[in-house]
C-alpha cells in the first residue's frame, strides 16, 4: 500500500507563515496599484452614439428588387461586427489622420474603451487633460460614424456594369428604329398595296363580266319583245284602217325612235338595219310593217338564243387566259404584301424589344441609385461628456486586484516548497562517518 500524502505540515506551514504571504500581496498590489495610476491618464470623456438599423426594399421594376442584406443577418451578428469596427487599425488610422498626430499603432486604441448597451454605444477616451479626453473621444466618435457608413453601404459596383448595358441597349434601339423608318420609307408595302387592290379588282370584274354580258343581252331581248308586241298592234290597226293617218305616222315614228335607241344601247350585237323607207315615205304599208315585223323577231330570236348560251357557260370559261393571268398575278402580288408585312413586323418586334430594354435598364439605374443613396446601418453621434476624474479607475482596481492574488499565490507556492524540502531533510536517515574519520 503506497504511503498517502500527508498535507498538514503544508497548512501548518502556509499558517505560520501567513505574514509572508499577506506581505507580498500587499508589496505586488502596491507596485501594480502605483504603476497604473502612473500609466493611466487621470482624464477621461465618453461620446455616445446610437445604431439606427435600416431595412430597405427598393422595387422600381417587379423584375429587380434591391434588398437589403441586413435582413439575412442576425442581430448579434451585427452587434459584434459594429463593436468590432470601434477597436478596428483602420479606423485608429482615420482618427490619428482627423486629428492631425504622428502615432504608434496600437498606442491611440489603448487609451479607448468600448461599451455597449443595446443599440447605444458608448466610447470612452483617456487623455493627460480632459480637452484632450474629449477632443479624442469627439473624433474617434465621428469617424467612427462615417467609418460605419462607408462599410454598410451597399457596394455600387454593378451601377457602371448597367450603364454599359444601357449604352449597348440605346444603341441597338437607336439601329432598329432605323431600320425600320429606312423600310418604311421605301413605300414597298404601299406599292404592292395598291398593286393588289388593283389586280383583285380586275378579277373581281373579269368575273362579272359574264353576269354583265348576260344580263344586258337578256334586257335587250325583252325590249325586242315589247317593241314586236307594239309593231304587231301597229299592224293590226293598219291592216283594219281603224286608224287615222297622222296618229299611225306618229306611232310608227316612236317604234323607229325605240328601234333606233335600242341599236344606239352598249353590245356586241350589230346595229339593226332598218330600211329607211320606213321613215321617208309618206305612208306607211302593212307591207312595210311585216319587213320590220320578221327583222325585229330575227334579231329577237338571235339575242335570246345567244342569252341562253352565256347562262349554261362558266364565267371563267369566258376569258380563261386572261383570267388565270390575273389570278396568277394576284396571288403573287399577294404573297410579296404577306412577305413585306412581315419583315415590317419583326423590325417593329425588334424596336420595340429594344425599347422595353431600355425602359428596364434605366429604372434599374434608378433603384441601384436609390438604393445607393440609403447605408444599411447607420450610427448617429450624440454628442461626448467630460467624466469626473476618480482617484483609481476601474482598470487600476483590476490590476491591483490580479499583482495581489498574484502574490499570494507566488508566496504560498514559495512557502510549500521550502516545506516540502525541509521535510525530505528531516526524512532522511544520517549517514555513518568512515572509519578513518
Amino acid at each position: 500500500m503506497e504511503d498517502e500524502i500527508d498535507l498538514k505540515p503544508y497548512l501548518r506551514a502556509l499558517l505560520r507563515r501567513w505574514w509572508i504571504i499577506i506581505g507580498v500581496a500587499a508589496v505586488l498590489a502596491v507596485i501594480a496599484g502605483v504603476v497604473a495610476v502612473i500609466r493611466t491618464p487621470p482624464h477621461t470623456a465618453s461620446a455616445s452614439l446610437l445604431i439606427v438599423p435600416a431595412s430597405a426594399q427598393v422595387t422600381l421594376d417587379t423584375r429587380f428588387t434591391s434588398r437589403d442584406s441586413m435582413l439575412f443577418t442576425t442581430t448579434v451578428n451585427q452587434r459584434e461586427a459594429l463593436l468590432g469596427l470601434a477597436r478596428d487599425a483602420t479606423l485608429e488610422a482615420k482618427v490619428a489622420q482627423a486629428l492631425a498626430i504622428t502615432y504608434q499603432p496600437g498606442k491611440l486604441i489603448s487609451q479607448i474603451a468600448i461599451e455597449s448597451d443595446g443599440d447605444l454605444v458608448r466610447i470612452t477616451a483617456r487623455a493627460e487633460t480632459s480637452e484632450e479626453a474629449q477632443r479624442l473621444a469627439t473624433a474617434w466618435a465621428q469617424a467612427y460614424a462615417r467609418f460605419v457608413a462607408e462599410t454598410y453601404t451597399r457596394d455600387t459596383a454593378s451601377l457602371p456594369l448597367v450603364e454599359q448595358q444601357l449604352a449597348e441597349a440605346q444603341q441597338r434601339y437607336q439601329e432598329a428604329q432605323a431600320a425600320l423608318e429606312a423600310f418604311i420609307a421605301q413605300g414597298k408595302i404601299t406599292v404592292v398595296e395598291q398593286e393588289v387592290r388593283r389586280l383583285t379588282d380586275l378579277v373581281n370584274n373579269t368575273r362579272t363580266a359574264g353576269t354583265t354580258r348576260f344580263n344586258a343581252y337578256l334586257q335587250r331581248s325583252n325590249i325586242l319583245e315589247q317593241i314586236l308586241r307594239d309593231t304587231r298592234l301597229l299592224r293590226e290597226r293598219l291592216a283594219s284602217q281603224t286608224s287615222d293617218g297622222p296618229a299611225t305616222a306618229d306611232a310608227i315614228a316612236a317604234l323607229l325612235l325605240r328601234i333606233r335607241n335600242l341599236s344606239d344601247q352598249g353590245s356586241d350585237r350589230p346595229i339593226l338595219q332598218i330600211d329607211s323607207s320606213l321613215a321617208t315615205n309618206a305612208t306607211v304599208t302593212v307591207t312595210d310593217i311585216d319587213k320590220l315585223i320578221s327583222i325585229l323577231e330575227t334579231e329577237s330570236r338571235a339575242v335570246r338564243s345567244e342569252a341562253e348560251r352565256l347562262s349554261a357557260v362558266e364565267l371563267e370559261e369566258l376569258n380563261p387566259a386572261a383570267t388565270r393571268l390575273l389570278i396568277e398575278r394576284l396571288i403573287a402580288a399577294q404573297t410579296r404584301y404577306e412577305q413585306l408585312l412581315a419583315r415590317q413586323r419583326e423590325l417593329i418586334r425588334n424596336r420595340d424589344i429594344a425599347f422595353n430594354l431600355v425602359e428596364v435598364l434605366l429604372r434599374r439605374i434608378d433603384e441601384l441609385r436609390i438604393a445607393d443613396a440609403a447605408p444599411q446601418v447607420s450610427v448617429r453621434y450624440l454628442g461626448t461628456v467630460t467624466n469626473l476624474t476618480p482617484v483609481i479607475d476601474r482598470r487600476a482596481l483590476t490590476q491591483v486586484a490580479i499583482a495581489a492574488l498574484a502574490g499570494m499565490v507566488l508566496s504560498a507556492a514559495v512557502i510549500v516548497a521550502m516545506e516540502a524540502m525541509a521535510s525530505a531533510r528531516r526524512s532522511t536517515p544520517p549517514q555513518p562517518k568512515p572509519a578513518g574519520d
